[in-house]
C-alpha cells in the first residue's frame, strides 16, 4: 500500500508569505493537493482544529507565538485518544539548544532552511510514511 500524497493534508506555519507559498508549490509538485496555510502559532491551532491535518510543516521565528511555543501547546492540547500529529520544523534556526527543545517536544523532522524540494519531498514523505504504517516507497 502506498501513500495517496494528493489526499493528505498538510498545515505549513510560516510568518513569511513566501516562504509558505515557496514550501506549497514544492509540495504541489510532489504530488501533494490538500495544503493549508497559517501565519502563526494561534492561526496554526486554529487551522489544526479546522482541517485536522495529517503533517504540519512549521518554522520556528514567528510571532506572536513562535513555532516551538505552537508544538507544546499541540502537544498539551490534544486528545488523549488521538495520535499525535507529525511535526517537521523548516527553519533557519539550527542551535543546537533549539534542535534539542524540538526534539524534546517531539518533533518528527528538522530541516534547515534554505531547502530542495527533494529534501522537503524525502523527509515528508517518511515522516507520513512512519505515520500512517506505509512500507517506504522503493527508488
Amino acid at each position: 500500500m502506498t501513500l495517496d500524497v494528493a489526499r493528505l493534508r498538510i498545515l505549513v506555519v510560516d510568518d513569511n508569505d513566501f516562504m509558505r507559498d515557496l514550501v506549497a508549490s514544492m509540495l504541489r509538485e510532489s504530488g501533494f493537493r490538500e495544503i493549508y496555510h497559517a501565519s502563526d502559532g494561534e492561526a496554526a491551532l486554529t487551522q489544526t482544529q479546522a482541517v485536522e491535518p495529517e503533517l504540519i510543516i512549521c518554522d520556528i521565528d514567528m510571532e506572536p507565538m513562535d513555532g516551538l511555543d505552537f508544538v507544546e501547546k499541540l502537544r498539551k492540547e490534544a486528545p488523549p485518544d488521538r495520535p499525535k500529529i507529525p511535526v517537521l520544523m523548516l527553519t533557519a534556526r539550527n542551535e543546537s539548544s533549539i534542535v534539542q527543545w524540538a526534539i524534546k517536544l517531539g518533533i518528527n523532522g528538522y530541516l534547515v532552511k534554505p531547502v530542495k524540494k527533494a529534501q522537503l519531498e524525502a523527509k515528508v514523505r517518511t515522516i507520513l510514511e512512519r505515520a500512517h504504517g506505509t512500507p517506504p516507497a522503493q527508488p
